[in-house]
């Protein structure tokens, strides 16, 4: 598709750092604290210069597969490293993009967002696309919730003009905020209820993607709220052209919300806004379960064969993310979570097709749950 014009990117900014102004941080010295990205620029550069192959097979594929029996190995290679650029943002960059939005020095705010994604920008040149930003709410709270994180959601745009292709993808787990997200998982019933076909879903997950935020003072005392899938919808829309395929990634939070997200976009495919979507596959990594019963159902139901969309749910060996929630093999039945099929494990044999819940999978025990994140669910 045309690269976006310098204008367009000029009025993406801006619009972005006019919400920066309506949030609340502390000073850059004492922001939340992030984790360190699981792999860094350099090594993910690497990845792209050492599988040269697989990326053009990727593009010219437009990221997607022929059939939910035979994914396209090569688009989930692209997606795992656009899931992986996600973590790349510079939180101190961020934090003093705020602090100069909220006293109204754009320019200076606009710099410093730039500079807090230089390293995304950097993946998305190797990539041959241009990166957006969809929405932004890492660093507040939903109402209600204000020790969780809304979602951080970008949107890399491929510049081949003869077979265009985007895709979205959100940060994973990558603070102490997104860890109350994560344990915040016992289910509830969608506030905007026809969300998940109406499926009881995981609290934080739903909270963070659908629940109202309130980013500053002046909003709540006006009560003029944001939803982060609403921002996101609407930034897409505002960029979207030329029948442009879409696909989907994420890498464990950030698996949740484009499993969530996803669904969303499949349940309103017939509305005018959604409808004009060339709308591709899902490519979901170490992702862990995010509703109960009929959400699972409507989802691999609108991805059989033939629909020209299908769901990967790439798993690695022994990963114990994918297993929760539940935390324990107990509570199976009393908070029966399930997932979207399309299951694939990754083993020292290579891929291995999984069998589609039910029956579902019990979480690990908790000491060998917590030695496995570290070996095969951040590696």
């Amino acid at each position: 598709m045309p690269v976006l014009s310098p204008e367009l990117l000029i009025n993406i900014n801006l619009s972005h750092v006019r919400q920066l102004a309506q949030m609340e941080i502390s000073p850059p010295t004492d922001a939340p604290k992030e984790a360190p990205p699981p792999y860094d620029l350099e090594t993910t550069i690497g990845w792209i210069n050492a599988n040269k192959s697989a990326i053009v097979a990727a593009q010219d594929s437009q990221c997607s597969s022929t059939s939910p029996n035979t994914p396209n190995w090569d688009a989930a290679f692209f997606a795992l490293v656009e899931s992986a650029a996600m973590y790349l943002r510079k939180p101190d960059e961020m934090a003093l993009a705020i602090t100069a939005a909220r006293k109204g020095d754009l320019e200076r705010a606009i710099s410093h967002l730039e500079a807090a994604q230089e390293d995304i920008d950097s993946v998305a040149t190797a990539l041959d696309c241009t990166f957006v930003q969809l929405c932004d709410f890492s660093t507040i709270g939903p109402e209600g919730s204000i020790f969780q994180s809304g979602a951080f959601c970008g949107l890399f745009i491929s510049k081949c003009t003869e077979k265009p292709f985007m895709g979205v993808a959100f940060m994973g787990s990558n603070s102490y905020r997104d860890a109350v997200t994560d344990v915040s998982w016992r289910p509830i019933e969608p506030l905007l209820p026809e969300v998940a076909w109406g499926s009881p879903v995981h609290q934080g997950f739903y909270e963070d993607l659908f629940g109202k935020f309130l980013p500053s003072q002046v909003a709540q005392a006006s009560r003029e709220f944001q939803v982060p899938f609403d921002v996101l919808a609407d930034q897409l829309s505002s960029v979207y052209s030329n029948g442009a395929r879409l696909h989907f990634t994420g890498h464990s939070l950030g698996a949740a919300f484009c499993t969530l997200t996803y669904g969303e976009f499949l349940r309103r495919q017939s509305d005018k806004n959604f409808a004009r979507y060339n709308f591709g596959d899902m490519y979901a990594l170490g992702s862990p379960r995010v509703c109960l019963p009929p959400f699972a159902d409507e989802v691999d139901f609108r991805t059989q064969p033939g629909t020209g969309r299908y769901l990967f749910r790439i798993v690695n060996h022994d990963d114990p993310i994918p297993t929760v929630p539940p935390l324990f093999g107990i509570q199976i039945e009393q908070y029966p979570f399930l997932h979207v099929g399309g299951a694939w494990e990754l083993t020292v044999d290579g891929p291995r097709k999984m069998q589609d819940e039910p029956p579902r999978v019990s979480p690990q025990p908790i000491l060998e749950a917590v030695g496995n994140v570290v070996a095969n669910h951040r590696e």
